[in-house]
């Protein structure tokens, strides 16, 4: 059957056609961008839950961290568990965040992760609570057992979130791929209803179109098998770019987080390493000079500081004198009798306060006291060694670069510093014992020589021998009253 048609009638269905063209392509397009909207969303949505429970995994093991370190130490209080306590707010705090922000889809998954968060501040309460009480082997059997198994389920619910994450993100992802395959298989339609003349356009929307989801497809691929470089966005400012950036800032939290968590493992190892050395030191060791130059090496190995030294209070003039210090310059100070006022620098400002100073920049505080044998000084934090109330000296250490370092390096200093006052504490009371069992075994020799003694001439020369080696005196005499008459080892009229 023939049609005749006009030519404006041509060109009116041609123009038609060209309508319907255009329809049809945008409807695709629209289909595609809104696809590509929920797509980015679904993963903004994700990993935000992810980052969250992440930070509630690194949480749990922080606190973990400090009740093995109270287990180990054998403390209760201070620092310990003040620590705790900021662990368990925070542990709080970001369970509440991640119920407000929860996703339809992990409800129940997240109302088990709030669940176990609860469990478990209640039974770190509770070993807590032994500890305090001295029920160290229940607080030991209440970490190794509900404890442990109660972390876990709380990793296996993670682990849960992370699975998740990514199935909701490969589901995005296929589902994107799908709408890529029929929208190529409506553009090859488009190319034959146009006879060749929309090819150019529709080759160009193909390319700008499907290279850059191919290289989010080709990024995603590597993050999924834990290449976590850095992702450049791509260059554009529709939908697939936006998607394109979110993908990127994704790659680099997840980035940000496994290092982080790395570096976090490597420094609290080392710390608790660092830790349990300096306490079996302390535990080992009575003469309080060696005690206090094993502390200071063991700190500045241990954790790479600049300079470590001690001071300890004399009491006698109130001033505060090096006792014992890392390197050169510390052996020249000491043998320059080095010793600061209290009140004077940050050693003294710590030893009047009796809290710990930390100065990140030394450039920037005026009342800092620059010391020539130690140059390349930036930062540095003086922490007091207090035997309850009582100020036995102060635990200064130094860092060659600005803010090399931080409240957590001050706070562990503060459990060093805890644990150099009760042993030098220990030690002086042993030092103590010992003097007076000396003193004690030279009065029971220099008796029983005297009981052996037939004469009193016999006494005297026994007593100012004994008498003169026990003092450490070059000479001892012993006078007697003048009307005294020896008769039979005694005396009459007066006595010794």
């Amino acid at each position: 059957m023939k049609v005749n048609l006009s030519l404006g009638q041509r060109l009116g269905f041609g123009f038609l056609l060209l309508i319907i063209l255009v329809i049809f392509t945008a409807s695709l397009g629209l289909l595609f961008s809104r696809s590509i909207t929920q797509t980015s969303a679904t993963i903004q949505a994700n990993t935000q839950l992810y980052r969250q429970a992440t930070q509630i995994l690194q949480t749990s093991s922080t606190i973990t961290s400090i009740i093995d370190r109270m287990l180990l130490t054998r403390q209760t209080g201070g620092i310990i568990e003040e620590q705790l306590t900021n662990s368990l707010n925070q542990l709080d705090q970001e369970l509440n965040d991640l119920t407000i922000e929860q996703s339809p889809l992990y409800q129940d998954n997240i109302r088990v992760i709030e669940s176990f968060g609860a469990q478990l501040v209640t039974l770190v309460d509770e070993a807590v609570l032994n500890a305090r009480n001295g029920r160290w082997a229940q607080a030991q059997v209440l970490r190794h057992t509900e404890i442990s198994s109660l972390l876990r389920r709380f990793n296996e619910q993670i682990g849960f979130l992370a699975t998740a994450y990514q199935t909701s993100v490969d589901e995005a992802l296929s589902s994107q791929e799908k709408l890529q395959h029929t929208l190529r298989l409506a553009w090859i339609i488009t190319t034959f209803l146009a006879l060749g003349g929309g090819a150019p356009i529709t080759f160009a929307i193909w390319r700008s179109t499907t290279t850059p989801i191919n290289q989010l497809i080709a990024q995603t691929r590597q993050v999924m098998q834990r290449d976590f470089q850095p992702v450049p966005p791509l260059s554009r400012q529709d939908e697939i770019g936006r998607l394109s950036q979110a993908f990127a800032q994704m790659t680099e939290w997840l980035r940000e987080s496994y290092q982080e968590m790395e570096e976090r493992v490597m420094v609290r190892t080392a710390a608790l390493s660092t830790s349990l050395e300096v306490s079996q030191s302390l535990t080992t060791i009575l003469d309080p000079q060696q005690l206090i130059q094993e502390v200071v090496n063991q700190v500045q190995t241990g954790f790479n500081y600049y300079y470590v030294q001690i001071y300890l209070l004399d009491i006698s003039s109130g001033d505060l004198v090096l006792t014992s210090g890392t390197g050169q310059a510390g052996q020249l100070l000491q043998q320059k009798g080095h010793r600061i006022t209290q009140g004077r620098g940050l050693v003294g400002r710590a030893a009047t306060t009796q809290e710990p100073v930390f100065i990140p920049n030394v450039t920037e505080d005026p009342a800092w006291l620059p010391n020539p044998l130690l140059p390349e000084t930036q930062t540095e934090t003086a922490v007091p060694i207090l035997y309850g109330d009582t100020l036995l000296g102060v635990l200064d250490v130094q860092h060659n670069v600005v803010n090399g370092l931080s409240d957590e390096d001050v706070r562990l200093l503060q459990s060093v510093a805890g644990q150099v006052a009760i042993a030098l504490r220990n030690a002086r009371l042993y030092d103590q014992v010992q003097r007076q069992a000396d003193q004690q075994t030279i009065t029971n020799e220099i008796g029983r020589q005297i009981q052996t003694a037939t004469t009193v001439e016999t006494v005297l020369k026994i007593a100012t021998r004994e008498l003169t080696q026990a003092l450490g005196t070059s000479r001892a005499s012993i006078e007697i009253g003048r009307d005294a008459v020896v008769e039979n080892g005694r005396t009459r009229g007066g006595g010794f």
